[in-house]
């Protein structure tokens, strides 16, 4: 059967280590690894070789950065026309900076869960990554900070917001955490609201989610790909194994992630899950 019946999602999420250099209360690491691993850079080179997504993603659950040969998946994704990304806490930013912009890549979100915790990161870090580039008179990385919002960060959106202004970064990218429940997406219109608001009178540029629908939006745009190559329906379901796609041809992966998504509605997390 021709691979062309089955979705190939335009994204692919590849997860470069587990191992970070924070232990932030809010991750999900430390319940979905059991160890600090990471991506051997011959399986990224098969695995960017055997999958056919536009973009290409470059973080998990680890710091991106802690990978030792993170610049040289970036030149070698770049080097095949996929269009590189990844997140990372910024901590390790300023070592890696020169490399970062001359490695090929489009964009580069710094996380930004609590202004409390990692407003001294990014104002350092980040600030100086921003200015870099401009005196290198480069319009790549697009960079952004990326909120994860929770009920534990909602009061400080505006805090946020001011400090993405002061950094100089492109956009500041708003996502729902994990688990979104239902009560949650009723009062999201009052807080995208007050977020809009608040983006205007900062005169930051800022990005949404858009609506939930099932199925997921993350699971319709993304193939999550842990660093041993197994597959899972996406980074929050990493305990959810659907194959693995150094041991498996693509069309066989496509086809369980067809399987999956029927039943979807029905999986005790993903049925609940709003994100």
């Amino acid at each position: 059967m021709s691979i062309q019946k089955y979705t190939s999602p335009p994204i692919l999420q590849l997860e470069t280590t587990t191992a970070c250099n924070l232990s932030c209360p809010f991750c999900l690491r430390g319940r979905l690894c059991g160890s600090d691993e990471y991506l051997s850079f011959d399986v990224f080179c098969r695995i960017i070789d055997n999958t056919r997504s536009q973009y290409v993603t470059l973080h998990g659950w680890g710091e991106p950065l802690m990978h030792p040969a993170l610049i040289d998946m970036i030149r070698y994704a770049s080097g095949k026309k996929r269009s590189v990304n990844f997140t990372t806490n910024a901590t390790l930013l300023t070592e890696h900076t020169d490399a970062l912009l001359d490695a090929g890549l489009d964009a580069i979100a710094f996380s930004f869960p609590d202004a409390a915790q990692f407003a001294p990161v990014i104002s350092r870090n980040v600030s100086r990554f921003v200015q870099e580039r401009a005196d290198k008179s480069r319009k790549k990385p697009k960079t952004y900070i990326n909120i994860a919002l929770m009920e534990g960060n909602f009061g400080s959106v505006e805090e946020g917001l001011a400090l993405a202004k002061t950094v100089g970064v492109d956009v500041v990218n708003f996502e729902r955490s994990f688990p979104w429940a239902e009560e949650q997406a009723i009062s999201e219109p009052a807080l995208f609201s007050r977020i809009r608001s608040a983006a205007k009178k900062t005169g930051c540029k800022v990005t949404l989610p858009a609506p939930h629908t099932n199925t997921c939006p993350l699971f319709q745009l993304t193939l999550f790909v842990r660093w041993n190559g197994d597959v899972a329906p996406c980074c929050y379901r990493a305990d959810h194994i659907l194959g693995n796609i150094l041991q498996e041809s693509f069309l066989s992966i496509l086809k369980k992630r067809a399987e999956f998504q029927k039943t979807m509605k029905h999986d005790p997390i993903c049925g609940r899950c709003r994100v």
